[in-house]
């Protein structure tokens, strides 16, 4: 028997409210007694324990992954291991709990293993680019790509998802990439928003909706109607505060006109925000700072301008970023952002190219800020083409929004747009996911549109290489950290994996298929234990394939790899019985080989689906029932006489077909 005390003047702060521990049963297990105040709410948190509330006194509310319910005294509530959960106290008077908690390393990772799949419709972004330039392989490797795979991953399992993005048309860089052109930044950003679209859709990328910012009257109605929604918010203060001019010309700096020293890391940076460590600034707190506009420093002023103090959206801000499971480095930006205190970020900007600031002659609204709101206008629009009832004003509960954007882009869209969203629709509570990606360099130095750093889209993109990028992307993106990018790596891909390595297996393949058993699967003979082993094996990449698709463990990089680390498996399988008078006196260990192989060929199709639409596809259509339109739930075995023809699969990859992947000379 043990006992153990408490007092109720001791309750310590865990998980935003009040706590103290009972003790413990074993190793295993723990008590706890928790009392959440009236008002109050607990932060979202998940572990690995089961784990249940045992309600004493008081009402309130319990959020989980899988809904909402109504607590009361009396009450117990189990959670799951991993299941997010949150206690609102709703009521007048404390609501008081016994927490009893245990660990059950069979159930932790029964669910760890568990793939989930969105509920309600998913909408799945990548960050608008800026239309000052075409894209190049640095945009593409990124959100693009990432977006594109994840959404035809889950659209093949059945959910209903969809790629939006559009034309970031009112950034600043459009409007200096017009002064440059001498052009008008509408004429600039029409053209580069046309190359665009072209350039996504050579990379075999898909986007059900491309939603561009200029001309859509109904669009600028949109923005007007949030950022006067945005104006009554009591977290916005109209302010005289201090802002940077150029010493020569007088304009207002801000974004491409001004560079200097982050004030939080001291690195490079540009106006506004830290592409190194993803820290904001006000541009007048730039350390070094210097004008685009002119060689001599630029100057501190003041404007009057609308700002959201930032310090008054915390709690908002980790709330929200605790429910969506955010990758620890955007908890750490917003961990440093909250070390400085009171912030404030202006909303406005005095400029001539931009949305109008109603009430603030001379300012438009600031693009980020639009960019938020314009994500629920892309929804609405992509639901009337398709007769759906989505209004942008009064944005759903259910619906899934998944962020593809660069690290650099973290501020904005993982704690300023929380923010804006909980200060101009306080009935919704988004639900967001986050996939992040570092830059990729080329050469070792940054991809840059304005310095003309690049591998563009267009130069390597034709429809017999555009599997071969995807591939080489897909096993050098920046995922976690900074990848290279250099031309002839390119080449090596095409040359020694994709055509040495995959071609010539394929090729071997249906060309033993074609001879022996006349383009039709053999059934398999004698197993052994070797066969066995690599029937294990095609299950064992299929599952791989599918979490590395999924949200859980979302990696572009890691199915990459791993379809590369299965063909070559392939190869070995064979190449250990490619033995001609092996062969002859033993045709049914030879016909198990061969129907393992086609087996394993079958599967690549819908597992590259996502990755490699196109070669997944023309794959597919050499072998009978294999589909790209829906995701295996298992592998299972090709049916004696199915047909298994590869010879165009074969024929239409045997050459690039692209100059700047055939020939030897760097771009």
């Amino acid at each position: 028997m043990r006992k153990y005390s408490f007092c109720r003047t001791e309750l310590s702060r865990a998980f935003g409210i009040d706590m103290a521990t009972l003790g413990t049963g074993s190793a295993r297990t723990g008590f706890s007694l928790g009392k959440v105040g009236p008002g109050v709410t607990s932060e979202p948190h998940r572990h690995d324990e089961i784990e249940a509330f045992v309600v004493l006194s008081g009402a309130g509310r319990v959020t989980t992954d899988r809904g909402e319910i109504s607590v009361e005294a009396g009450d117990v509530v189990v959670f799951h291991p991993f299941e997010a959960h949150v206690l609102r106290n709703h009521g007048d008077e404390d609501l008081n709990f016994v927490d009893v908690y245990w660990r059950d390393d069979d159930a932790a990772h029964h669910v760890a293993a568990k793939l989930t799949a969105p509920r309600g419709p998913t909408f799945v972004f990548s960050t608008p680019p800026t239309p000052n330039g075409d894209l190049h392989l640095g945009h593409l490797s990124g959100p693009y790509f990432g977006a594109d795979v994840y959404t035809r991953f889950l659209r093949m399992k059945g959910v209903e998802a969809y790629h939006l993005t559009g034309s970031d048309d009112f950034q600043s860089y459009v409007a200096a990439r017009a002064d440059a052109d001498q052009s008008t930044p509408a004429n600039v950003a029409r053209y580069y928003a046309d190359e665009i679209r072209a350039t996504l859709a050579l990379f075999d990328c898909a986007v059900h909706s491309f939603q561009l910012t200029t001309g859509d009257d109904d669009y600028g109605e949109f923005q007007a109607a949030c950022f006067r929604s945005l104006l009554s918010s009591t977290a916005i203060d109209l302010r005289q505060s201090p802002a940077l001019f150029d010493a020569v010309t007088g304009r207002y700096l801000y974004e491409t006109d001004v560079s200097g020293l982050c004030p939080d890391c001291g690195g490079s940076a540009g106006g506004n925000i830290c592409e190194d460590c993803g820290a904001p600034n006000l541009c007048h707190d730039l350390r070094a700072a210097q004008s685009r506009q002119s060689a001599e420093a630029p100057l501190v002023g003041s404007v009057r301008r609308p700002e959201l103090a930032m310090d008054q959206c915390y709690d908002n801000i980790d709330r929200h970023l605790r429910a969506s499971g955010v990758p620890l480095r955007i908890l750490d930006l917003f961990a440093r952002l909250r070390q400085r205190g009171d912030f404030s970020v202006p909303v406005t900007h005095p400029s001539d190219w931009g949305l109008p600031a109603e009430g603030f002659p001379g300012q438009v609204i600031w693009v980020w800020p639009e960019m938020a709101f314009g994500f629920l206008y892309n929804i609405q629009a992509l639901g009337r083409s398709m007769g759906r009832d989505w209004k942008a004003e009064m944005p759903g509960n259910d619906w899934q929004i998944v962020h593809f954007f660069g690290f650099d882009n973290s501020f904005y869209h993982a704690l300023l747009y929380p923010a804006l969203y909980a200060e101009v629709f306080s009935h919704w509570t988004p639900r967001i996911r986050y996939h992040v990606n570092e830059f990729y360099l080329l050469n070792g130095k940054k991809f840059s549109t304005s310095c003309r750093h690049a591998v563009w889209g267009k130069e390597v993109l034709s429809p017999k290489t555009v599997d071969v990028v995807r591939l080489h992307l897909g096993l050098t993106r920046p995922e976690g950290e900074r990848t290279d990018f250099t031309l002839d790596a390119l080449r090596r891909t095409e040359k020694e994996v994709f055509h040495s390595i995959w071609l010539n297996w394929l090729e071997a393949l249906n060309q033993e298929i074609k001879q022996d058993f006349a383009c039709r699967v053999p059934d398999a003979g004698d197993w052994s234990p070797v066969d066995r082993a690599f029937f294990a094996r095609i299950e064992i990449h299929r599952a791989a394939m599918e979490r590395a698709y999924s949200d859980e463990g979302f990696s572009v990089r890691r199915a990459a790899t791993q379809v590369c680390e299965f063909v070559r498996d392939c190869v070995i399988y064979r190449g250990a019985r490619d033995f001609a008078a092996a062969r002859r006196f033993y045709p049914a260990r030879n016909r198990t080989s061969l129907a393992l192989q086609t087996t394993a060929a079958a599967i690549l199709a819908p597992t590259l689906a996502p990755l490699m639409p196109r070669f997944a596809k023309t794959l597919a259509r050499g072998i009978d029932g294999a589909s790209t339109e829906t995701w295996p739930r298992s592998v299972q075995r090709l049916a004696p006489g199915t047909r298994f023809d590869l010879g165009p699969v074969l024929v239409f990859y045997a050459k690039s077909g692209n100059p700047h992947l055939d020939d030897e000379e760097t771009l």
